[in-house]
């Protein structure tokens, strides 16, 4: 066998070499002899890289001098993305040893620049002597998710900063290229703290675009590193870095701290509290000889009202009523001297934004132990409803309605189990059950209702 050719970019150093009579390899030679051909194509490739590949694949025939030789290119992966570039499968560009019943030609392909999975294709060389003799080979090449160039999203920060220990510092992140969702937000996003330098730092949220945190209080100039990384929907990841440089108080600093915040039920009453507010003087230790003044305020979410609004601990109802998950920001204002509603204070007000996430409450479903029932006329009906999908500790209430049929008067029509006396008159009657978290009026409607049979007959009268 001839000298095999060495490639640019990959050089194969197993070739598997099939004659006739192998899985890989055909002929069409007569009667029952032997192939006179053999073949050989490189070992099956697993690549974690977009660059360009070769496949040297090498014939001979016994029978005289090689004719023809291709490659055949398959897509062994569903809705995989085509190769870039395939170069010489028609071997026009082929060597030849002095005698021409040597062979060799070179595939050039390269891998898309953008994978959604693993991606695998397969390659099988052809070649024909000049008896019309002919024979094959397959070999795979593996294209790993990773190696794709542009599959990944790519997470943008805003700029390196510097602020002073007890300044508010606002971060925003923004996501792009990967696979965006087609539906809701296209990038989940996460911030973490990637290099405190010894200090503590809690960002205001984890998990959005845009957070924030309150510059620690230090001693000398010291860089934050915070980092955010950007999810797509490939569950594939990007991340960029911001850095932070604190420089030491260089005057009485105030900084506003609260534990408030994270997911709540709906119709919850939540506490706002700044009461960990501290003062820090010029050599940066903790100040108490003079008071603080606070002033809670809403940023963002439906409007609710805020109780105590102006002391270091405020409360808010929020509303039992949501169809989807809802953020309510609330503003932490710390100032040296008091701060108006209007948001204006003698001294400079330090902000810390607060986060409630909050839940819709589960949606009411009715059921009815009775929904069929066959009484006699004059005799007592209990009408009983339920709301098993109320798992929480919120109250349900009731309502009960006639629909059809003789009028009755239902007693405990308020109520999950109500009743009636039959009346006199066989007929059927139909009773509506209807169920919501809050007290139903005619303004109010329930959020659910059932209906149920009630068939009165006469008694049977003996003969």
């Amino acid at each position: 066998m001839f000298q095999q050719i060495k490639t640019v970019l990959v050089v194969f150093s197993s070739l598997a070499l099939v004659a006739c009579g192998g899985s890989s390899s055909s002929g069409t030679s007569g009667g029952t002899a032997a192939n006179p051909m053999a073949i050989a194509v490189p070992d099956a490739l697993t690549v974690t890289s977009g660059a360009p590949l070769s496949f040297n694949g090498q014939a001979s025939s016994t029978a005289g001098v090689i004719t023809n030789m291709y490659w055949q290119v398959e897509n062994l992966t569903l809705s995989a993305n085509p190769l870039t570039a395939v170069t010489n499968a028609d071997c026009k560009t082929i060597q030849k040893s002095t005698s021409g019943s040597e062979a060799s030609c070179v595939l050039q392909v390269t891998p898309p620049a953008l994978l959604t999975a693993d991606y695998t294709y397969k390659f099988t060389l052809n070649a024909v002597d000049v008896k019309g003799n002919t024979v094959k080979a397959s070999t795979t090449l593996v294209v790993k998710q990773e190696a794709s160039t542009t599959a990944n999203p790519v997470a943008k920060v805003s700029g390196n900063s510097t602020a002073t220990s007890g300044d508010k510092v606002s971060l925003t992140c923004a996501g792009s290229s990967g696979t965006p969702a087609t539906t809701g937000e296209p990038y989940s996003y996460q911030w973490v703290v990637s290099d405190a330098a010894g200090t503590t730092v809690t960002l205001a949220t984890t998990d959005t675009a845009a957070t924030s945190f309150i510059a620690p209080v230090v001693t000398a100039s010291t860089a934050l590193k915070l980092q955010c990384r950007v999810t797509d929907d490939k569950q594939k990841v990007g991340t960029a870095t911001q850095t932070v440089t604190v420089a030491p108080i260089i005057k009485p600093t105030v900084v506003p701290i609260s534990y408030s915040g994270g997911t709540v039920a709906a119709g919850a009453t939540i506490s706002l509290d700044g009461s960990k507010s501290v003062k820090y003087d010029v050599n940066g230790k903790v100040d108490s000889s003079t008071p603080l003044f606070y002033y809670w305020k809403q940023k963002s979410g439906p409007p609710i009202e805020i109780f105590n609004a102006f002391s270091s601990v405020a409360s808010a109802a929020l509303p039992k009523f949501m169809d989807t998950r809802t953020a309510f920001v609330f503003t932490l204002n710390v100032s040296n001297s008091v701060i108006t509603s209007s948001g204006f204070s003698l001294d400079p007000i330090a902000q810390l934004d607060v986060v409630f996430y909050v839940d819709p409450l589960t949606p009411i479903s009715l059921v009815s132990y009775t929904p069929v029932q066959v009484v006699l006329t004059g005799s007592a009906v209990t009408l009983k409803v339920d709301a098993p999908s109320n798992t929480g500790s919120n109250i349900v209430y009731y309502s009960w309605s006639q629909i059809t049929g003789t009028a009755v008067v239902i007693a405990g029509a308020s109520t999950g189990n109500a009743g009636f006396i039959a009346p006199s008159i066989p007929g059927t009657l139909v009773f509506r059950a209807t169920g919501s978290y809050q007290p139903i009026t005619v303004a109010n409607p329930g959020t659910a209702s059932i209906d149920v049979i009630v068939t009165v007959q006469a008694p049977v009268v003996s003969k």
